[in-house]
């Protein structure tokens, strides 16, 4: 009977029976075993941090975003200020979508606003953003245009400064008009008695007497100025990249090789380069022949100042031609090189002029069609002695001027 069979065999027979009772018949469809389910994020984190505490190299994915990222940042700043590593990853923070909306309309409002800043600029007189009295003016001129005196100033041998170059540049709706003015002019320099070169008036009295001086002779209501020495220009034109200049000749080469070694002789009596660097500077900018040329801040400087080849005529047309090729190189510069060329005019350049005036007679510059000239006094209202110009007609030059400028 059942009951009178071995234990062990009974054992046997009912395991058996039992494997048979939940096999499935032939035939049947097998179902695969359920899948064992992922650890979460936190036993993902938890795991790697315990595995690089015992200097394990970690085994699990790249990076895994926990649930509660504010969490991990806890847990991380809790492990600096122990002195230990925050953690080989931290949750990345979510930028909500609107604050990125934020972000955008804050810089397009900045955009927008700069737009308009600089069309005001633009639109207002210069006159309206400041106001400078005019020393010794006359009538006032007509409205419409910005009068700014630039000065170029350079030392003698005796290291007296005079005005070298002294150029009128009128901004207004025709453009940038330039008219020079000779600086071998005689006139009368208030507090100073008898008859002067225009040149000296710089140096009894700097730019305000200088101001003063040209009111008092041509008619005129001049009141800004913006003065440059000779050792600042180069670092114009340099930052700018350099000027091109057509028609060269050979004469005015030779004379921007001498002007350029007279530069580089200063520079090595003050100690600011040695002996080779000298050599090299000058071999480096020597110019063996004159046509087009791409001249630096030392080689137009060497050509504002030729002297020799010609008259005081020659060299006012030389340096209103190089201002003409540097405003043309200004307007077709990029925003970086602009940037750079208002660096080095903070540092080189003199003016009573504001910085929003400084801003709106740059715009009013860059954006003028066509650069005009005149030089004063003009042809036969003086006498030419072959060392200064007497008997000016002051009258006829003012008129000139007006007609110039306001095409009255």
């Amino acid at each position: 009977m059942y009951y009178d069979r071995p234990k062990k065999h009974r054992e046997q027979t009912e395991g058996s029976a039992s494997r048979f009772a939940t096999a499935r018949p032939s035939g049947a469809k097998t179902r695969a075993p359920a899948p064992r389910p992922k650890p979460g994020a936190r036993a993902l984190f938890a795991k790697k941090q315990q595995r690089s505490r015992r200097g394990l190299a970690p085994d699990l994915p790249g990076r895994i975003r926990a649930k509660s990222p504010s969490g991990l940042r806890q847990r991380a700043g809790r492990r600096a200020r122990k002195g230990a590593s925050p953690g080989l990853f931290r949750a990345k923070p979510r930028v909500s979508r609107r604050k990125s909306h934020f972000l955008l309309k804050s810089f397009l409002s900045l955009i927008l606003l700069l737009a308009l800043g600089l069309g005001a600029l633009y639109a207002l007189p210069v006159s309206s953003l400041g106001r400078q009295p005019a020393p010794g003016a006359a009538l006032p001129l007509p409205g419409g245009y910005t009068h700014v005196l630039l000065i170029g100033a350079d030392k003698d041998s005796s290291g007296t400064s005079r005005s070298d170059t002294m150029i009128i540049a009128s901004v207004g709706e025709r453009g940038v008009l330039l008219t020079s003015l000779q600086r071998d002019t005689g006139v009368s320099i208030p507090g100073r008695s008898g008859l002067h070169r225009l040149n000296a008036a710089y140096a009894y009295g700097g730019a305000e007497l200088l101001l003063e001086t040209i009111n008092r002779n041509f008619g005129l209501d001049l009141s800004l100025y913006a003065q440059v020495d000779y050792e600042g220009f180069p670092l114009l034109i340099d930052a700018l990249g350099g000027v091109d200049l057509e028609g060269v000749t050979d004469d005015e080469a030779e004379q921007i090789n001498h002007n350029v070694y007279e530069l580089l002789k200063r520079r090595l009596s003050d100690g600011s380069l040695s002996l080779d660097e000298a050599r090299n500077e000058f071999l480096k900018r020597r110019l063996l022949t004159g046509g087009d040329l791409h001249l630096d801040g030392a080689q137009a400087l060497g050509y504002a100042r030729i002297r020799k080849t010609d008259s005081d005529y020659g060299r006012t047309a030389r340096q209103r031609k190089l201002l003409r090729a540097a405003f043309a190189t200004v307007k077709r510069s990029g925003p970086i090189k602009l940037i750079r060329l208002a660096n080095a005019a903070l540092k080189c350049i003199d003016t009573n002029m504001n910085l929003l005036q400084l801003l709106s007679l740059g715009e009013k510059a860059l954006l003028s069609s066509q650069v005009e000239q005149l030089r004063l006094p003009i042809g036969g209202s003086f006498t030419d002695s072959g060392g200064m110009f007497y008997n000016v007609d002051y009258d006829k030059n003012h008129d000139a001027f007006v007609s110039f400028v306001y095409g009255k």
